[in-house]
């Protein structure tokens, strides 16, 4: 059986501040390398990051930088690709969503040295066109979230786990349909999510206990336990895949912002885990000795298994958590901030049509870049009644005021 880690880097995260950008690096980024490299040299493995957390990484711990373009280089790590500056792509019009990405793109050629096919969409925010943004910026293939499919498509799943409330933060309360063990919408591809696009799903069925046993809320067992149940054998010689982490790096050495968000204790944000080397260790040992499982890349298994006959369709506006694109939306940071940067788009589209030079466009790439930065997600989350952090609320507001300088720059 095949398996599949996504270790999702993101140095924009609320409550990050930058004194803490080393110790994350550090504790959780060079922490997976470090062990990976050294302790589980045959497993393959996919570490996701935005065009910022790989700037970040390389300005603040260029050694480190070193160790992941080594590991890529290798074949042993995959990097995955996501837009800039973690903005929700399903809350924002395409041609934001294509900006974002491509300073992604250029980003990793950087530190890269290459382009990166393989696309991570934030929050598994959803509309029908965040798929060809990926496609018209050079990625192969994305993930997609088998939940939001699965609520789309089937039914019997929608009857039991669809959340009718469009403004909720989380579905994860919400009682969850039985399925078998051998659901082929897990465990292969779907090809052409977009023409030239393929896909391959996660489920909170698995990614959610990864994270509680992680933090000390689970035994091991309640990790372990829909693992088995969704490696169950399938009829033919052919099995699939399955991914079995797609979660923020962070809580690998770190707590994230865990205990702000199940406990609103702000103060325990990205705390060491002094036994975060010691569970992934087990975690991978057992994955291999026990269920005698092979670690993959992402571009192998939506390129190399067989594809699903059916195609990935997901509602407009479903976000992962079996929760919606609109409470990201309408945060009272959301509304503070979107509306500004409609106006400013609106600006950028006029100095276009206006442009005269080289220098002009160039201007115009700069307001961009502070537009697509300006709608960072993180900087309009947690929802009431959390606070957003105020150095999260103020990097949305420091790129609204250089596009507007720029803009003005350009005489529009």
């Amino acid at each position: 059986m095949e398996y599949c880690c996504i270790f999702h880097a993101n140095l924009n995260y609320a409550y990050l501040l930058p004194e803490k950008y080393e110790f994350v690096i550090r504790e959780s980024y060079e922490l997976i390398l470090d062990t990976l490299r050294e302790k589980f040299p045959d497993m393959k493995f996919v570490l996701e990051g935005s065009g910022f957390t790989v700037d970040t990484i390389a300005e603040t711990c260029p050694d480190v930088m070193a160790k992941l373009r080594a590991a890529v280089e290798s074949g042993q790590c995959e990097f995955m690709g996501s837009p800039y500056a973690h903005l929700m792509m399903s809350n924002f019009p395409e041609e934001d969503d294509i900006w974002a990405l491509r300073f992604s793109q250029e980003a990793y050629e950087r530190h890269l040295g290459r382009r990166i096919e393989s696309g991570w969409n934030p929050e598994c925010g959803w509309q029908q066109y965040v798929p060809h943004a990926f496609q018209k910026t050079g990625f192969k293939q994305i993930t997609l979230d088998f939940d939001a499919y699965a609520l789309s498509t089937r039914d019997e799943v929608r009857k039991i786990e669809y959340n009718p409330d469009k403004h909720a933060c989380y579905g994860l309360d919400l009682p969850w349909y039985e399925l078998s063990g051998d659901d082929r919408a897990l465990r292969f591809p779907f090809s052409d999510v977009v023409p030239g696009l393929n896909g391959f799903a996660r489920t909170d069925r698995i990614c959610q206990p990864a994270l509680r046993w992680l933090m000390g809320l689970y035994e091991f067992d309640a990790y372990a336990e829909p693992i088995r149940k969704h490696s169950a054998e399938i009829e033919g010689d052919e099995q699939g895949a399955l991914v079995i982490f797609a979660e923020d790096a962070e809580y690998i050495g770190t707590s994230g912002w865990f205990y702000l968000k199940y406990y609103s204790q702000p103060d325990r944000v990205f705390e060491r885990m002094p036994d975060a080397e010691e569970k992934l260790c087990f975690f991978l040992n057992w994955l291999r000795d026990e269920m005698d499982g092979r670690l993959v890349t992402f571009d192998h298994i939506c390129n190399d298994l067989p594809p699903l006959e059916g195609k990935y369709y997901c509602e407009d506006d479903l976000a992962w958590h079996r929760a919606w694109s609109t409470a990201w939306r309408e945060t009272p940071e959301s509304l503070h901030f979107d509306p500004q940067i409609d106006k400013l788009r609106d600006r950028v589209h006029k100095a276009e049509q206006d442009a005269k030079s080289d220098d002009d466009r160039q201007k115009i790439r700069r307001a961009w870049f502070h537009l697509t930065c300006a709608a960072n997600s993180d900087g309009r989350w947690p929802p009431p009644p959390e606070k957003v952090h105020p150095f999260n609320r103020q990097w949305v507001q420091d790129h609204i005021d250089k596009c507007d300088a720029v803009l003005g720059d350009l005489g529009v």
